[in-house]
């Protein structure tokens, strides 16, 4: 057998990329391949070409594993697709490889789940390699922690651990009676699992918890559920859908919650009516939110924070299409049954009995909870520090004109919509239109607001002033400034003491104007100026438009990439792309890198794919400053 020849450099990068991105093009889209159905068999063609005619190149996984383990990426579905996928299209070395690698970074019963649902998805088959994999995730585990997760997580993506176990012909390990009996409870149930296992040594604390566990599923009494969560400290997914309306049962699991599990559900609990100002549940949301050893135990950015108490402000996540017209049934079906408070402004109840489809909106129609907001704020400053710095040396360029914060109707050329009919005011309620979740005596087709692409509830000015502010308070080496009309400006923020208020008064107060995406790095270049990257954060790479036509040579249509212009035109290259390679060499820095982050359009295109240490961000989600410290770090290209 041949020697497998060295992964090409171009591939390694695209392979990294898509573990990032979701992309093999240097653009990250949030959000927008959340659904398994963007992963289909013609995504990702640096695998196939990397194994077209080199079947044995186990160095294709080696990447994924690396990758896998610094723990940097984002979400681990395309981990989990890329490494279905060299089973599909490799060698017998490539695949042995791919399942050893997967058995390594598949931890919880989640990224189990999702790796089989892409196998299946591929038709890899169910071979020896593929019970050899599922056997040693149930083998490696505790069996008392393999009992917790299988009643935790019984099945996920169309996968469950009865269809995992039966199809891999799993066996279990001689004189292993505690395994076999969670083993012979996934399969069987409980009560064919006692008859099985009988008596054995070791098994009577597996049966006593798993007994728990279906007492709770079976449990009709709230307060009872409430004490067995508490005393056996379930989380969540333990608890059935017909208690998850219920509080007790909710300050039983709250404390069992990480920080990101907490932002994540603060929503959900205040649509059920739980978040009133004297309720038990608001204490103890507050209590965790503030606890020191919480927050320290988590990961969470300012962004996520600030996202969070944004959507509660408005009392809804921004929704799509589906699911926006499902929520104006949900809340036509409300109104029916509600009258309008005209001066508290807001819907009340007329009826005390709850139907079961509106027992998980009882509440969605009160305000937000002022508590729980101070409670978010005070959480924003408490995590600035909370990720491990980079050391990269940094330049941060910010738009901070009024359509950052403002909106549409003070671009340049936006027109303010004529005026519908008037509503006759012997209507005795108000319009129903939009997504259900947000007040409609309050709704209008008019956006006050600017809005990020994906966050709408986020404005791209404060999206942009949070990022900036978080890479500050961590580097040592940050430079902050903002755009003029004669290039860019340097805007000094003190580094432990500056608020989010206040960076932002500093900021608008300084000489703003267009934007030129190229002044940054010509800055740094005629100012001997060390920086390994430059991020630049506008709402529209469309922006270029504003500017005189001598000023936007080297750029294509809506500002992407473009050729150089013509030499006879006497024009001079404003191309971000080509100005970064000569800083390259004339800084003596090559691997220097440029972030452009559109916020608030997904027509971006700093470059065409063929240059390394360029990337695009698409509006903002929380994911974006990991993604940021991962490329910042140079684990993708």
């Amino acid at each position: 057998m041949t020697d497998p020849v060295p992964l090409d450099p171009k591939l390694r990068n695209q392979l990294t990329r898509f573990v990032h991105t979701g992309r093999e093009i240097p653009k990250y889209y949030p959000g927008c391949w959340l659904s398994h159905k963007y992963f289909e068999d013609d995504k990702l063609q640096a695998l196939n070409e990397a194994l077209q005619n080199r079947a044995n190149n186990v160095e294709v996984v080696e990447v994924l594993l690396k990758t896998g383990k610094d723990g940097q990426y984002t979400r681990f579905e395309p981990l989990a697709f890329a490494l279905a996928k060299c089973i599909k299209l490799g060698s017998d070395a490539v695949k042995q490889a791919a399942y050893k690698a997967a058995a390594e970074l598949c931890v919880t019963p989640e990224q189990l789940m999702i790796f089989n649902r892409f196998a299946r998805s591929l038709k890899t088959g169910n071979g020896r390699g593929w019970c050899k994999n599922v056997n040693e995730w149930y083998n490696k585990k505790d069996p008392m922690e393999l009992a917790k997760e299988l009643t935790r997580v019984r099945s996920r993506h169309g996968r469950s651990h009865t269809t995992l176990l039966r199809k891999a012909h799993y066996k279990t390990p001689e004189n292993d009676a505690a395994r076999d009996a969670v083993i012979k409870y996934a399969i069987f149930g409980l009560k064919r699992a006692r008859q099985v296992v009988g008596d054995q040594e070791g098994v009577k604390e597996i049966f006593d918890y798993i007994q728990k566990v279906e007492d709770m599923r079976h449990c009709e009494d709230p307060v009872a559920a409430a004490a067995l969560a508490m005393k056996f400290q379930f989380t969540i997914d333990h608890v059935p859908g017909h208690l998850l309306t219920s509080h007790e049962v909710w300050n039983a699991i709250l404390p069992q919650f990480s920080l990101e599990q907490l932002l994540y559900n603060i929503q959900r609990i205040h649509n059920m009516g739980f978040l009133t100002s004297d309720s038990t549940t608001t204490a103890i949301l507050i209590s965790l939110i503030t606890n020191q050893d919480v927050i320290k135990k988590s990961k969470v950015t300012p962004l996520a924070v600030y996202i969070t108490l944004n959507n509660y402000k408005k009392k809804t996540k921004p929704l799509k299409h589906e699911k926006a017209k499902v929520a104006l049934e949900k809340e036509q079906r409300r109104r029916s049954r509600q009258i309008y408070d005209t001066k508290a402004e807001r819907w009340e109840w007329n009826v005390a009995r709850r139907h079961p489809k509106e027992v998980k909106h009882w509440g969605i129609d009160h305000p937000p909870n002022p508590a729980v907001i101070s409670a978010l704020n005070k959480l924003i400053d408490q995590t600035w520090l909370l990720t491990a710095p980079t050391n990269a040396r940094y330049m941060i360029t910010l738009d901070m004109r009024h359509h950052m914060f403002k909106g549409r109707h003070f671009c340049k050329n936006y027109v303010i919509p004529k005026k519908g009919k008037k509503v006759s005011a012997k209507a005795t309620v108000p319009p129903t239109t939009g997504g259900g979740d947000a007040d409609s005596e309050n709704k209008s087709k008019k956006h006050l607001l600017a809005e990020c692409f994906y966050n709408k509830h986020v404005t791209p000015g404060h999206a942009a002033i949070i990022v900036a502010l978080q890479i500050l308070k961590r580097e040592k080496e940050v430079k902050v400034a903002v755009f003029t009309e004669q290039g860019i400006e340097i805007v000094s923020i003190e580094r432990n003491f500056s608020s989010i208020e206040e960076a932002e008064f500093q900021l608008r107060k300084a000489n703003l104007g267009r934007v030129q995406l190229d002044a940054p790095i010509e800055w740094a270049s005629k100012n001997n100026q060390k920086v390994d990257v430059f991020i630049n954060m506008i709402d529209r790479s469309s922006r270029y438009m504003e500017l005189e036509k001598n000023a936007r040579g080297g750029r294509g249509p809506g500002g992407r990439f473009g050729p150089p212009p013509p030499a006879n035109k006497e024009l001079q290259d404003h191309c971000p792309v080509r100005a970064l390679e000569r800083y390259r060499k004339n800084a003596n820095i090559p691997d220097a890198k440029l972030v452009v982050m559109s916020l608030a359009s997904h027509r971006s295109g700093t470059t065409d794919g063929s240059h390394e240490g360029i990337l695009d961000i698409v509006g903002i989600d929380e994911h974006v400053p990991q993604l940021l410290d991962a490329f910042a770090l140079g684990l993708f290209k």
